[in-house]
């Protein structure tokens, strides 16, 4: 019994003791490090989401396939719903890329307005911050400020349209 209190839970306490010090070591510098902005100071919610009424949000990417597929959708439907605001997040990290696909495609894409508040956006609208997202596209409908309802995967043109006539 000696021998094994000597050999492992000794050890094994250090072991512990160490792994608790470095963890609460870094969480207090990561917190120093990144704090993330107030989104009342960003554009997007100056613009969408203190004035009220119904907005869209798309989070997408160049690279994901049924996110280029579905913007013909959400322009059809935003043409039909000049009352509801459309726009479009990007989660590219090659800004490059971003910039000439808009180029080609023009959407009402914020990524660039708002730059400094990405992380931030998406941690409003229900991601994990940081992290991003597991899935995409994903669709958030924000009305007076609020995340009311989330779509993940690809929209179906009806079936969004009658969603939208709900709220």
């Amino acid at each position: 019994m000696k021998r094994l209190f000597l050999f492992f839970i000794i050890p094994m306490g250090i072991i512990l003791i160490g792994l608790l010090f470095l963890r609460s070591r870094n969480t207090n510098s990561s917190t120093q490090q990144y704090k993330s902005p107030d989104i009342k100071n960003s554009p997007f919610h100056k613009e969408y989401l203190s004035k009220g009424g119904i907005t869209v949000v798309n989070v997408w990417a160049t690279w994901c396939k049924p996110c280029v597929e579905e913007i013909p959708v959400f322009q059809k439907i935003a043409t039909e719903n000049n009352h509801i605001k459309f726009v479009f997040l990007s989660l590219d990290e090659d800004q490059k890329k971003l910039e000439m696909f808009l180029t080609k495609h023009p959407i009402n894409d914020i990524t660039f307005k708002n730059k400094e508040y990405i992380e931030t956006i998406k941690t409003f609208l229900g991601g994990n911050g940081v992290m991003g997202y597991s899935v995409i596209p994903q669709t958030f409908i924000i009305k007076d400020g609020k995340v009311v309802d989330k779509s993940i995967g690809g929209i179906d043109y009806q079936n969004f349209t009658d969603k939208l006539k709900s709220f």
